[in-house]
């Protein structure tokens, strides 16, 4: 088998790389110019290393092969990746959400939410806030942060009351934690890599921004929504047995939590500034458009970057809050960075119109598109984001999926879709990933922790996956275009 698999993703590369580098040998085919013909065929070895392969050096292998078209140079391939802002905004903002999670204070709230005296009083006010305590978190942090501060909480709560691995309690449990944090990251686009990317392809196509604003009130009330999803999925399909949780000490739970550090609070408050002016332009540009303007002006990775020098100078004990090298190694998805430049130039090769791939596109497929009705096309595509990113890398789905519906809504703008509502939800629907292990990284974690059987991952989370493109399609996406 292990034979088997080697002689088939040998052959997957060699195909790749005969796309990538030797398409001239083939003449262009689908009405394509050479050069279209060479990026098409760019595109699409790329994505089978994406999905089939791997996504880091097939990344650069990209970008190598872009350098080898006569629409780019060296120089411009290498500015329109590794320079594009989207880098810089992820490297610098992984740096100060990591500093809050070393500092202890993601435990805490955690711990806050489910010790609340009301959780006492029945098991599923107990589980609402449990899963809602990584819906919050989440929504300011990155999912794998969020969801490590829960694998310790909820193996206690287990332990406690004589679960083991592979009962059913805590299948149900760790996939209500798992599914919540999934669900954070498209609440908002601070510190989430998908939602930024979906924002940064629009704005790289159309020249305009989309407001983190804007984003955050479509994806809060969405979020919400889907979060009450995920709790009655959970009870009605799941339908978890509660008796022994009623003999739970919760109070026990806080018993390592002690007054606010000072680490935490200093912590805390740099990062409450650097929210404030990524979130600031929004509100501001209709009470004082100066301001917004004059904060817009910073562009979106200065904040991050603000606050990393910040953290880097400000010391408790004699340690500074951020160690500048344990930042960028242990806090920085570099893998993830690395396949987001790789889409940033790659996305813009595809839209290049002396490629003229998007107009290929548009006459072989526009025309049955355009018989659709907007609800249906923008249902359509949420959805299947939605569903195929369990399957394959986020990034890939945001780039695939934005690649292909947002050329047309451009070219066919009688069709009344608003580019940026779909943009956003796109980059939304690509979030929710929690019914396969390779699907992302927590669900990888979560699968690894032993309290998640992966078929229980599968079933439970494809069911809420499915209804959570539904929500982003039917209420995300009704909000975003009013709002942008």
């Amino acid at each position: 088998m292990k034979r088997q698999i080697s002689i088939g993703k040998v052959s997957l590369i060699l195909v790749a790389f005969l796309l990538m580098f030797l398409s001239g040998l083939v003449p262009p085919q689908l009405g394509l110019s050479a050069e279209g013909w060479q990026i098409a065929c760019i595109f699409v070895g790329t994505l089978l290393l994406w999905l089939f392969v791997d996504t880091t050096w097939s990344s650069v292998l990209c970008m190598i092969a872009l350098c080898f078209s006569p629409l780019y140079t060296y120089s411009s391939v290498l500015a329109g990746s590794w320079g594009n802002w989207i880098v810089s905004f992820l490297i610098f903002s992984s740096m100060v959400t990591y500093t809050l999670t070393q500092s202890g204070f993601l435990r805490r709230v955690a711990v806050w939410f489910i010790t609340r005296p009301i959780a006492k009083k029945n098991p599923w006010v107990f589980l609402g806030l449990l899963f809602l305590a990584p819906l919050v978190i989440g929504a300011f942090m990155s999912p794998i942060p969020t969801f490590i501060v829960f694998v310790p909480i909820i193996e206690q709560i287990f332990q406690e009351l004589g679960y083991k691995k592979g009962d059913h309690f805590p299948n149900v449990v760790t996939m209500g934690v798992l599914a919540a944090a999934s669900v954070s990251t498209a609440t908002t686009p601070i510190a989430h890599t998908f939602p930024i990317l979906a924002m940064s392809l629009y704005a790289q196509d159309t020249g305009s921004t989309i407001d983190f604003m804007s984003y955050t009130a479509a994806g809060v009330v969405a979020g919400l929504v889907m979060y009450a999803i995920i709790l009655l999925v959970l009870r009605f399909v799941a339908k978890p047995e509660l008796t022994r949780l009623k003999n739970l000490d919760i109070d026990a739970l806080k018993k390592d939590s002690g007054p606010l550090t000072k680490k935490e609070t200093y912590s805390l408050i740099v990062f409450g500034v650097v929210v404030l002016l990524w979130m600031a332009p929004g509100p501001l540009q209709f009470i004082a458009p100066a301001a917004a303007k004059f904060i817009n002006s910073f562009g979106t990775p200065m904040p991050a970057m603000i606050g990393v020098v910040a953290l880097s100078l400000i010391k408790v004990d004699g340690e500074p809050l951020l160690r500048f090298k344990d930042a960028a190694s242990k806090g920085v998805p570099w893998s993830t960075i690395l396949l987001v430049a790789a889409t940033m130039i790659l996305s813009n090769a595809l839209v290049n119109e002396k490629a003229g791939v998007v107009a290929a596109l548009i006459s072989a497929i526009g025309p049955a598109v355009q018989s659709m009705s907007p609800a249906l096309f923008v249902f359509i595509v949420i959805m299947l984001t939605a569903v195929l990113t369990n399957f394959i890398s986020n990034t890939v789905a945001v780039t695939m999926f934005y690649s292909v519906a947002l050329p047309i809504v451009y070219a066919s703008p009688a069709m009344g879709i608003n580019p940026a509502a779909l943009a956003s939800m796109i980059g939304a629907a690509s979030c929710i990933a929690m019914a396969t292990p390779p699907a992302t990284a927590h669900a990888a974690l979560a699968s690894g922790t032993g309290w998640l059987g992966t078929k229980s991952m599968l079933s439970y989370g494809m069911i809420i996956s499915v209804l959570c493109g539904a929500v982003l399609a039917l209420v995300g996406y009704p909000i975003a275009a009013a709002l942008m």
